[in-house]
């Protein structure tokens, strides 16, 4: 009996050994699912961020696009009042007016009267005592 025992020593030695790999194997398996696992966590994570990040730059994009349309609509104005600017000085080159208060009057006149016309507002741009008048544009 001690004979069949003893005599397939490589039998349990390489039992022993299949034994201690299979324990090694499922240990490393143990940890690799453990590492899986974190993994899809943090991908899963990473999707809701990506998922917000969207959204943020969609509805910057869309502020974005309207301060543009904003500053846009600024510099059409600002050129706008570039060229009112430039008639009043060229109005008061090529005028022989000496008084510039009446000079004034006539161009504030008519910049009014231009500026209720196109936006179709009350045109009554002169006071009750007001003793001024209008001339017409220059060519």
């Amino acid at each position: 009996m001690f004979n069949f025992l003893f005599g397939n020593v490589k039998l349990y030695i390489a039992l022993a050994l299949m034994a201690v790999l299979s324990g090694y194997l499922y240990l490393r398996l143990d940890n690799t699912k453990t590492k899986l696992e974190k993994s899809q966590n943090d991908l899963v994570l990473a999707l809701e961020i990506n998922k917000n990040n969207q959204a943020k730059i969609k509805e910057l994009t869309q502020r974005h696009e309207l301060e543009l349309k904003a500053l846009n609509e600024s510099n059409n104005q600002k050129n706008q009042i570039k060229e009112r600017i430039h008639y009043v000085k060229e109005y008061i080159y090529k005028s022989n007016e000496n008084n510039l208060t009446k000079l004034f009057n006539n161009v504030i006149d008519r910049l009014w009267d231009d500026n209720t016309t196109s936006s179709k507002q009350n045109t009554n741009s002169k006071g009750k005592n007001s003793k001024r008048t209008t001339n017409p544009k220059p060519p």
